[in-house]
Order: C-alpha cells, then sequence, then structure tokens
C-alpha cells in the first residue's frame, strides 16, 4: 500500500489542482461577460414597463396582459428558450373586490377604507357575516418555536382578532428578537385562522407592528384582492386589517383595556380570550375568475452531469395597478418594485445567455406574477417543479437605481451556505456585506425567494445594500417614503450605477456555484415551516 501512496497522492492532488484551474479559467471568462453590463438597457427597460401605458401591471388587467407578452418577446429576442411548452405557465386566481363594507361591534360602526379593509372570499354579491369576537394574541401555533396561542380552544365559526409580528419584537430573547420570523407576518396569521376553523380574521395595524402605515394596507387591500383556488377551500371568508385606534374605540364600549390584553399576550401561558361581543361584517362583493401567466424561459447548461438542475433566477413583473378613487394620479408604476428588479433578471438572463457555454447548470428565468397578492406567481412555480433539481434561487426585488453602493444585502442569505459565497463574492467587488436595517419588518418573507425557501431551496433576494458614495441610504429612503404610492415613478435622474453592481454580484455569485457546484445548505434554526 505503502508504495502506491505517493501515486494516489498525487492523482488527488491533480484532480483538486485541475478543478482549481477550472474554477480559476472560468472565473476570468465571466469577467469580459461582466463588461457588457448595460446601463442604457437597464434604463430602457425599467422607463417602459414603468410608463403608463401598462396601468400599474395588476394581474388581469390589458397592463397586467401587457407586461407578461413583453417579457415574453424579450425571451424570445435573446434566445432565451421556454422552459414549458410555452413561455407561459398559466394559473388560475379567483378575485375579490369589496365595494363596500361595514363592520358593527359593540355600538360601534366602522367604515370601510378609514378603519378597515379586507376581502371577502365567496363568490356572492351581498354579505353579512356574524361572529364571536376572540382575541388570540399573535396567532401563533409553532412547536418550533415552542409557543401556542390556541391551547387547543375551540376557535371554529368565530371572527379573530390577531397581532401583527411575533413576541420576539416585544420581548427580545424570543423567536429572533426584534428580527421578523414568518410567524410574524400576515400571511401565515391568516394561514393559521383558516386551518383553525375561523370564519373571519382581523389583524390589528399598527406602523411598529406591521412596518408600515395604514395606506400601504388601504393601498394593497382597498381594492381587488387575489387568491390561488386552493387558499380558499377552508371556513375562512373575511381577511382583512383593522385600525388599532379603530378596535380600542370598540373596546372601550366594553370596558377592556387593549393594553392588558397585550401584556397578557406576551406570555406563554395565553390563551384565548372570548372578548364577550360579536362581530358583524356586511357589505357589497365582486368577483371574477383571472388567468394570470409566469413567464418562464430557459438557458440550457452544457454539462451532462448538471444540466438538469437549475439555479433559478427570478423578479415579479406585477404591481399594484390603478386606484380610480384617488384624485390626480391613480397609476401605481411602481418602477422600481418591481420595474428595476425585472430589468436587472432580464440584463443577468442576457448576459448568462451569452455566457452559456461554460453554464453547468442550466438557469431557469422566471417572470412571477401575483407576488403583490402573496407571492401567488412564485408560489405556483415553486410548487410545479421538483425542489430537488433546483440548487438555489436568486431573487431580484426593488432593485435600487441610484449612484454606487459601497456595500450589498443578501436578504435571507444567513439562513443558508449562499451567505458565505456572496461574502466571498463581495469581497472580489470591494463590496461590504451587510445586514439590511429594516430586517425587523421580515422582508425574506415578502418577496418571491421565499416561496422556494418554503418548498426547502436555499434563496436570497440580492440587492444594492443602504451604504452610498453620496452618504445617503437610499434603500431606507425608499420603503419609507414612495413605496406603494403613486410616486414609484420612473425618474431620468436615476443614474443605475448600483443597478449595475447588482447584476454584476448576481452573475458572479451564479458563476461561483456553477463552477464549483458548492454544496447548498440551510444552516442554524429555521424561522419558517418547510412544506
Amino acid at each position: 500500500m505503502k508504495k502506491h501512496s505517493g501515486i494516489i497522492f498525487f492523482i488527488i492532488f491533480a484532480f483538486l489542482f485541475s478543478g482549481l484551474l477550472y474554477s480559476q479559467s472560468n472565473s476570468s471568462k465571466i469577467d469580459k461577460y461582466l463588461k457588457m453590463v448595460s446601463k442604457d438597457e437597464l434604463r430602457a427597460i425599467d422607463q417602459f414597463i414603468g410608463d403608463d401605458l401598462f396601468e400599474g401591471r395588476a394581474p388581469g388587467t390589458r397592463g397586467g396582459e401587457l407586461v407578461e407578452k413583453y417579457v415574453r418577446s424579450v425571451y424570445g429576442l435573446l434566445g432565451i428558450k421556454p422552459f414549458f411548452k410555452d413561455y407561459f405557465q398559466p394559473f388560475l386566481l379567483k378575485g375579490f373586490t369589496i365595494k363596500n363594507l361595514e363592520l358593527l361591534a359593540n355600538g360601534e360602526i366602522l367604515k370601510f377604507r378609514d378603519d378597515v379593509v379586507g376581502s371577502y372570499v365567496r363568490q356572492v354579491k351581498d354579505f353579512d357575516m356574524e361572529g364571536d369576537a376572540v382575541f388570540v394574541g399573535f396567532g401563533i401555533d409553532s412547536k418550533a418555536w415552542n409557543w401556542d396561542d390556541f391551547k387547543n380552544v375551540d376557535v371554529k365559526d368565530k371572527i379573530l382578532i390577531i397581532r401583527v409580528n411575533d413576541p420576539g419584537f416585544y420581548l427580545g430573547k424570543i423567536f429572533n428578537g426584534r428580527e421578523l420570523t414568518y410567524y410574524g407576518r400576515w400571511v401565515y396569521k391568516l394561514e393559521e385562522a383558516a386551518r383553525k376553523g375561523a370564519i373571519g380574521a382581523l389583524l390589528i395595524h399598527t406602523d411598529e407592528s406591521a412596518g408600515y402605515d395604514w395606506n400601504v394596507v388601504k393601498n394593497s387591500w382597498g381594492g381587488e384582492s387575489l387568491y390561488l383556488e386552493r387558499s380558499l377551500k377552508n371556513n375562512l371568508k373575511f381577511r382583512g386589517w383593522i385600525k388599532e385606534a379603530s378596535l380600542r374605540k370598540i373596546l372601550a364600549q366594553k370596558g377592556i383595556s387593549l393594553e392588558k390584553l397585550y401584556k397578557k399576550s406576551l406570555k406563554r401561558n395565553f390563551k384565548p380570550i372570548d372578548l364577550g361581543f360579536k362581530i358583524r361584517i356586511k357589505g357589497e362583493n365582486s368577483f371574477r375568475e383571472i388567468k394570470a401567466n409566469n413567464v418562464v424561459g430557459l438557458i440550457e447548461g452544457n454539462n451532462p452531469k448538471y444540466k438538469d438542475k437549475y439555479i433559478v433566477i427570478s423578479a415579479h413583473i406585477d404591481h399594484l395597478g390603478m386606484n380610480p378613487a384617488l384624485k390626480g394620479d391613480k397609476i401605481f408604476n411602481g418602477a422600481i418594485d418591481n420595474g428595476s428588479a425585472v430589468a436587472s433578471m432580464i440584463e443577468t438572463a442576457k448576459i448568462l445567455k451569452e455566457y452559456s457555454k461554460y453554464l453547468n447548470y442550466s438557469i431557469i428565468v422566471l417572470a412571477c406574477e401575483a407576488e403583490e397578492e402573496g407571492l401567488l406567481g412564485s408560489d405556483y412555480f415553486a410548487n410545479s417543479i421538483d425542489p430537488k433539481k433546483v440548487i438555489a434561487n436568486i431573487n431580484f426585488e426593488s432593485t435600487p437605481v441610484w449612484e454606487k453602493a459601497r456595500d450589498f444585502i443578501g436578504v435571507g442569505a444567513k439562513y443558508s451556505t449562499l451567505e458565505d459565497i456572496l461574502k466571498k463574492v463581495l469581497k472580489k467587488e470591494g463590496l461590504k456585506y451587510s445586514y439590511f436595517s429594516m430586517s425587523n419588518q421580515g422582508f425574506f418573507y415578502r418577496s418571491d425567494q421565499f416561496s422556494f425557501a418554503k418548498r426547502g431551496i436555499p434563496s436570497m433576494w440580492i440587492t444594492a445594500g443602504e451604504d452610498y458614495i453620496s452618504g445617503k441610504n437610499r434603500l431606507n429612503e425608499f420603503f419609507t417614503g414612495n413605496y406603494h404610492t403613486v410616486k414609484d415613478e420612473y425618474d431620468p435622474s436615476w443614474k443605475f450605477d448600483s443597478t449595475v453592481q447588482t447584476v454584476r454580484v448576481a452573475l458572479l455569485l451564479i458563476d461561483y456555484i456553477n463552477n464549483n457546484h458548492p454544496p447548498l445548505k440551510w444552516k442554524g434554526k429555521m424561522t419558517f415551516p418547510v412544506y
């Protein structure tokens, strides 16, 4: 054995060294392609799909159909093949619009949009429902976090009043501290209310706990709400939000202190509290079925060993559409959310197509529909593909369009070994790695990367960060300013330097995974359930 050990060592060393040479060789090749990232192309795409022509790109509208067809044509122009038989992956949505709503509780009448918003998710024109009001704290039932707000109390056919966020936001030492987990997201609250058999759910809105003001809720929930059909096969007929001040007014009539309810909800021994009155919700409703389309392209890899596995790049193409009730500008153009991200995804795909002879893995290019309605398009796609075949998801969301950044953020990267790779890439680019200062608002769970994470696929939202050469925190300014308002419009003064940076880093990240085949794994305690 000894006389062969030197030969064996040499073979192993030669194999490893050749792999290193291959990695370095391909790395030098990608450098040439990085120079192809075009600021003008990014600008042109963003300017076009952020135009009034697209009417805010709501699914099921003229503008929504236009953006689907536009992206399809761009894929064809770039020579990107359809992933399915066609570029379109159709899926059915149920749309519900409350035209008039009144909530009556304990002698108080709450008004639609001023005090309460929501969806009545049954195909009836007029609705009138009533149920006992039950406060269920944070509405969380999680063995992983040893927290159960329900304690086997039967809440079937009740109307649940639920706190947004999770206990860690207030106590700091449990869950993920002040950083929001999925159990603090409104989507989870409604999912859990449906699992428990409730007839209705009212999420208590505060700016602090939700991470955005009432106008954002009103704009998102004051018009049509869309749902995948499978999410409606339960007892939960009404899903909505109530202003904290309005709820406090209702409780005061009964002599109930909201602050005392809050205090009780911060203890592990909390149990649902019957508030001693009924809530009646009535109004007028319209409904329709909508066919939306994810636009899914494929850039094939060239290595027989790896080409049947995929790296998914994604960005959502929808936004909030139009609101006829507004005075003046009625169109939510979504130039940053998510026009600049779509531009970044397309530019990344264009360069990967040029680079495709060096690709081992295949690349799926996913333009998602109905993200604003709860990640519906990406959820539909992620549930249509074998998760074992997907290596990772790199998502673009609200991509910065300003001057150069000095740092970068991988939202959700820390939950997997994607973070380690990203740090290596950023070091090469001379950029710092940062954590989002607004992580307490749960951004990882609020965009399409989370649909893949729920399927056990390492995923992240990649973006230029918060430290800009101007000294301004541009990302924070956007999310506390024009986000989800009609002011999110294309601005010709935007430099798009940080957009170019985002595309470059995405390409380097994908190239590293492509060349080195790192075993991507989850790490640490999961902050969300994997289905």
